[in-house]
C-alpha cells in the first residue's frame, strides 16, 4: 500500500475486520467441530456486517487514520488499546441485546486474527527508521523549546545530537562553529528552526559550507509527535491548495446539514429542558446570539444556550472567558464544563455557516487583534468554523496571544489532514471531553 492509499485505510480495516469475523466462525469450528457455532452465525449474520464499523470508530478516535500512526510503537499501542475496547464494548452489546448464544471465543479469534490483518495493512505506512545524525539552528526561547522538544524525542530519520542560538553567534563565528559540529560530531544533516527569511540566509551559509540542510524532518516529526504545524514552519505548505483540492469537503458540508437536522429533532425535548433550567437560574433570555466570522471572513450570528449573566460585556467590551469568570451562572457554569452550551450552533450548521467540526468561530474584534499579531492566523478561515475542533479537544481555552498561537498551530494540522477519519477522532475526543469537563471555562 502506497502512503496516497492510507486515505482508504478505514475501508481496508472494514474489510480486513469483516473477513476476520466471518474467519474466527471457521476457526471455532475447527478448534471446537460444534455445530452450534453454524447456528449462531445463521441467527446473527445480518449483524456481522455492522459490526467491523466499531473497529474502524475505535480505529479513528484512537488517530489510527492519522500521519501520527505512521509511527510503529503508536500503531502497536493504538491497536492493542482498540481490540481491548472491542472486546468489552461487543461483550457488553451482546449482553445487552441477550445474544447469549453468541460464542465468546469467536469474539477473541475475531479479534486476534483482525489485530495481525489490521498491522499488516499498516505497514508499508510506518516510518522506516534511519541513522542520520541532526544538528538544530534555532533563534529565542521559542526556537530553543522547539529544538529541545526535537532532542527529547528525536525524528523518525535519526538523532538530534545538538543545536545552538544564532543569535549567540555572528556569521563568521557560525561558519567556523560549523565546520567544526560537523566534522566532530559526524553531522549528516543541519535542521533549519528558523522563520522564513532567517532560514533563507542560513541556507545560503549551509550551501556555501557544503553543508547538507533540511526543514521537513522537523516538520514531520510535530505532526506525528504533538499534531500540529509549528508557526515557523508553516510557510512550507501550501493551505489554499490543499484546501481547494480536498475531495471530501463537499462530502463534509453536505453530512454537516443532514446530521445537524437530525439532531435537532432528537434534541428537541432536551433542548426544552435546559431553557427551562436557565430560564430559573438567572433572568434574561434563553438563547445568545454573537457575531462571529466564518469561512472567508463572512460575518455571521452564532446561537448558544446563554451562560452568563445579562449585559456580561456592557462596560467592559469584548473580553476573552477567564477561570472561575464571575459572570457566569450556577447553570451556565454547568453547561459551559459539559460544552452543553454550544448545542444551539446545529441551527447554524443547519444554515450553512458553520460545520460540525472545524476551527472555532472567532469573534470579527479578536479576528483582527489575532491577524496583527500572530502571522498566517487568517489561514483557519479557509474552511467553516465548527461546534468541536482539533483545536478545541487538545488545546487549552484561550487565554491570551501565547494560546491562540498554539490552537492556530491545531487549526493548521486540522487543515493539512482534513478527512473523515480525523473528523471522527475529533468528534469521539468531543464526547470524552463532555464526559470529563475537561478544558471547559
Amino acid at each position: 500500500m502506497t502512503t496516497a492509499g492510507q486515505r482508504y485505510l478505514p475501508l481496508f480495516d472494514y474489510l480486513a475486520g469483516l473477513c476476520s469475523l466471518f474467519g474466527a466462525f471457521w476457526l471455532h469450528f475447527l478448534l471446537k467441530g460444534d455445530v452450534a457455532v453454524l447456528r449462531a452465525f445463521a441467527l446473527s449474520f445480518r449483524w456481522l456486517f455492522v459490526a467491523p464499523l466499531l473497529q474502524v470508530f475505535l480505529h479513528a478516535l484512537l488517530g489510527m487514520y492519522s500521519r501520527r500512526s505512521r509511527s510503529a510503537s503508536f500503531g502497536f499501542s493504538r491497536l492493542v488499546t482498540s481490540g481491548v475496547l472491542t472486546f468489552f464494548v461487543f461483550t457488553a452489546a451482546l449482553f445487552y441485546l441477550r445474544a447469549f448464544f453468541f460464542p465468546r471465543l469467536v469474539i477473541l479469534l475475531w479479534i486476534l486474527v483482525s489485530f495481525f490483518c489490521f498491522f499488516v495493512l499498516r505497514l508499508p505506512l510506518f516510518r522506516k527508521w534511519r541513522d542520520e545524525r541532526f544538528f538544530v539552528l534555532y533563534r529565542g526561547e521559542r526556537g530553543r523549546k522547539l529544538f529541545e522538544d526535537l532532542r527529547k524525542r528525536n525524528t523518525s530519520s535519526g538523532v538530534v545530537v545538538g543545536g545552538t542560538d544564532i543569535d549567540t553567534l555572528g556569521e563568521e563565528e557560525l561558519r567556523k562553529y560549523l565546520r567544526r559540529i560537523v566534522q566532530d560530531l559526524n553531522i549528516d544533516r543541519v535542521l533549519l528552526l528558523l522563520e522564513p527569511e532567517e532560514r533563507e540566509k542560513a541556507a545560503v551559509l549551509l550551501r556555501e559550507e557544503g553543508i547538507d540542510w533540511g526543514t521537513r524532518e522537523a516538520l514531520a516529526f510535530f505532526e506525528e509527535h504533538r499534531g500540529q504545524i509549528k508557526l515557523t514552519l508553516a510557510d512550507l505548505l501550501n493551505y489554499e491548495q490543499m484546501v481547494r483540492d480536498n475531495s471530501y469537503l463537499p462530502l463534509k458540508y453536505a453530512l454537516d446539514r443532514v446530521v445537524a437536522g437530525i439532531l435537532l429533532v432528537l434534541l428537541a425535548p432536551f433542548f426544552g429542558l435546559l431553557a427551562l433550567l436557565i430560564y430559573l437560574d438567572s433572568p434574561g433570555p434563553v438563547f445568545y446570539w454573537q457575531k462571529r466570522v466564518g469561512k472567508d471572513g463572512q460575518v455571521f450570528r452564532l446561537c448558544k444556550f446563554r451562560t452568563m449573566v445579562p449585559d456580561a460585556e456592557k462596560t467592559t467590551g469584548a473580553v476573552l472567558a477567564q477561570k472561575n469568570d464571575p459572570r457566569v451562572t450556577r447553570v451556565g457554569r454547568i453547561l459551559r464544563r459539559t460544552r452543553l452550551d454550544e448545542l444551539p450552533q446545529l441551527l447554524n450548521v443547519l444554515r450553512g455557516e458553520m460545520s460540525l467540526v472545524g476551527p472555532r468561530p472567532e469573534r470579527p474584534e479578536f479576528v483582527e487583534r489575532w491577524k496583527k499579531l500572530i502571522p498566517y492566523y487568517e489561514i483557519r478561515l479557509l474552511v467553516k468554523p465548527g461546534i468541536t475542533g482539533w483545536a478545541q479537544v487538545r488545546g487549552r481555552y484561550d487565554e491570551g496571544p501565547e494560546t491562540v498561537w498554539e490552537k492556530l498551530e491545531y487549526d493548521l494540522y486540522y487543515l493539512r489532514n482534513l478527512s473523515l477519519s480525523l473528523d471522527f477522532e475529533i468528534l469521539g475526543r468531543t464526547f470524552l471531553v463532555m464526559l470529563l469537563g475537561k478544558g471547559a471555562h
